[in-house]
């Protein structure tokens, strides 16, 4: 198998003294609480898990205010886009470039045709007006990630409901990854959440993975008013894909308000610190609203060279509409950022 995202630490073997930049994990860390009821659950595994994750699904309706029955719990939300392409089996998609790989991945593995809405590097890969006029009468499904990895570009609110309109006028599934939403610091008016009540045609896929730094726990869930496409998620796939542990790690989470909006408004920060850094070292940079940065470099080797001094960042090549020199890079601690930069500087 050919490994093609971030965090891959594996297959080095001084993986401890590894400065991972390459995947988006909150550079805070699992909070103690998290950390607590995952060490407590671990007496629990003795059973299987929950295959309807009750209890994560209730504690998810009341932080949404939705019905219980309208959420899916999965093992991260890439599992998520695999049983949703094998329930709702759409003929022709439409998804952005560049964008998350597994969109693809999963629609190819049902023989889905794919269109591509192609970012440009000239709108700083920012989703433009014409959109909407990909959105076709022989289209069943459009993926949108907002914000965009690995550009962390965002939908505005006015304009995703011009899609959201369109979408439902005609009949096309569109399906929004949420999961990296939590690090703005008004999420609210960005998330399409709001409109899930009310619009069949919307699914939001949303992961405690990157907010609550559980990347190796693997769990994520989507909610649709789509009964039929909830329910036929649960068929999709093996019964027993969100474990004890990774239940009482969401249980947790979702009971801490505080500690999202803060990282939200501390990342905000310390991104704005790394892309004036960044652009001091001579590369491009593309603002976005994320925990990341994109930005290209002529040194097409950058990432080999950083190899050198322990330090992953994101080789950003093997993305569709992207190509040699993009790099994406985490945003971590302040300490840990100037650690970049000056590993940046001694390369370069």
């Amino acid at each position: 198998m050919n490994y093609e995202h971030g965090g891959n630490i594996y297959k080095y073997k001084n993986s401890e003294q590894i400065i991972d930049f390459s995947a988006n994990i909150n550079p805070y860390g699992i909070p103690e609480t998290v950390k607590k009821a995952m060490y407590n659950a671990i007496e629990l595994c003795i059973h299987y898990p929950d295959t309807s994750a009750c209890e994560l699904r209730n504690e998810l309706s009341k932080a949404y205010n939705i019905n219980p029955d309208l959420f899916f719990c999965g093992n991260g939300a890439a599992e998520i886009f695999y049983r949703f392409s094998i329930v709702l089996k759409p003929k022709k998609s439409l998804i952005t470039a560049p964008t998350f790989s597994e969109y693809e991945k999963s629609l190819l593995n049902v023989n889905c045709d794919i269109g591509y809405y192609i970012l440009k590097e000239e709108n700083n890969f920012n989703v433009q007006k014409d959109f909407i006029y990909n959105l076709t009468d022989d289209l069943d499904l459009c993926i949108l990630c907002n914000p965009n990895n690995p550009t962390g570009c965002i939908i505005s609110p006015e304009f995703m409901k011009e899609i959201i309109d369109v979408c439902k006028e005609k009949n096309i599934k569109l399906l929004v990854d949420e999961c990296f939403i939590d690090f703005l610091i008004d999420e609210d008016r960005y998330s399409v959440i709001k409109f899930v009540n009310d619009n069949p045609h919307i699914i939001v896929v949303r992961a405690f993975t990157k907010m609550f730094a559980v990347a190796g726990v693997r769990l994520g869930w989507c909610v649709s008013s789509d009964i039929n496409l909830i329910n036929g998620l649960y068929k999709a796939g093996q019964p027993w894909n969100t474990s004890v542990i990774a239940q009482h790690c969401g249980i947790e989470a979702l009971k801490l308000k505080d500690f999202p909006k803060q990282t939200a408004k501390n990342i905000k920060l310390l991104r704005e610190k790394l892309e004036n850094q960044l652009k001091s070292c001579g590369f491009k940079v593309f603002s976005g609203y994320a925990n990341y940065i994109l930005f290209h470099t002529s040194d097409c080797k950058l990432h080999e060279k950083l190899e050198t001094k322990n330090i992953l960042i994101r080789n950003c090549d093997n993305y569709r509409g992207l190509g040699r020199g993009f790099y994406r890079v985490a945003v971590k601690s302040e300490q840990h950022n100037l650690k970049l930069i000056n590993a940046i500087k001694e390369v370069i």
